[in-house]
């Protein structure tokens, strides 16, 4: 059960000191950090804190469980696709290729990194409200990155059909994540799904 009082009790990012932001910063990164060579179920919450220079304390003053930190690290992991898109968008004549050229971007990211999309099943799957807020900073995120691809459509269409594309793209890796499918087969499922939906 939620300790409502303990869980009000935290800083939120807006109000807190160079200080305070610096250390939370510090945990994030830790997570990431040992997230790159292991699978969240085996992280434990005193690595991250050992790594991060802080107490377990200390860590439980930013973050109220271990899926909320993770959840900020995912954010943070996620946060190199729309970068890489502004920096190299993608070239290609029409919008159905150059969204496939997106989301398989996206979709390497995770094959260089499968313990992300393990990492992804665990928090879609929770009822925590800070864990869909969070979640939906990163869909706007690459929501963001997307839309880029579909520049000359119009927007609401744009937006209906990056939805759908997200959907499927979720399924997909899923399925890859829990050894139901091939990569190969993620890969040519999204683009038929592109097909489809861009026209």
């Amino acid at each position: 059960m939620v300790n409502v009082a303990a869980e009000q009790r935290l800083p939120l990012p807006s109000t807190m000191t160079p200080r305070q932001k610096d250390r939370r910063e510090r945990l994030v990164e830790a997570g990431l950090a040992l997230l790159e060579s292991d699978d969240y179920e085996r992280v434990q919450v005193k690595d991250i804190a050992d790594t991060a220079g802080v107490s377990l304390g200390t860590l439980y003053n930013y973050f109220f469980s271990k899926e909320r930190l993770f959840a900020e690290v995912m954010v943070r992991w996620a946060e190199d696709l729309p970068t890489n898109v502004r920096r190299r968008p993608p070239t290609q004549d029409s919008p159905a290729e150059r969204l496939k050229d997106t989301v398989h971007r996206a979709l390497r990211a995770f094959e260089k990194q499968p313990q992300m999309a393990r990492l992804s099943n665990v928090l879609v799957m929770s009822s925590d409200p800070f864990l869909r807020e969070t979640l939906g900073r990163l869909e706007r995120s690459n929501t963001d990155a997307y839309l880029q691809a579909l520049v000359g459509i119009e927007a609401s269409t744009a937006r209906r059909m990056v939805q759908i594309v997200q959907a499927v793209f979720g399924a997909e890796l899923r399925a890859w994540s829990l050894g139901r499918k091939s990569i190969r087969q993620v890969h040519d499922n999204l683009d038929s799904a592109i097909d489809l939906v861009v026209r």
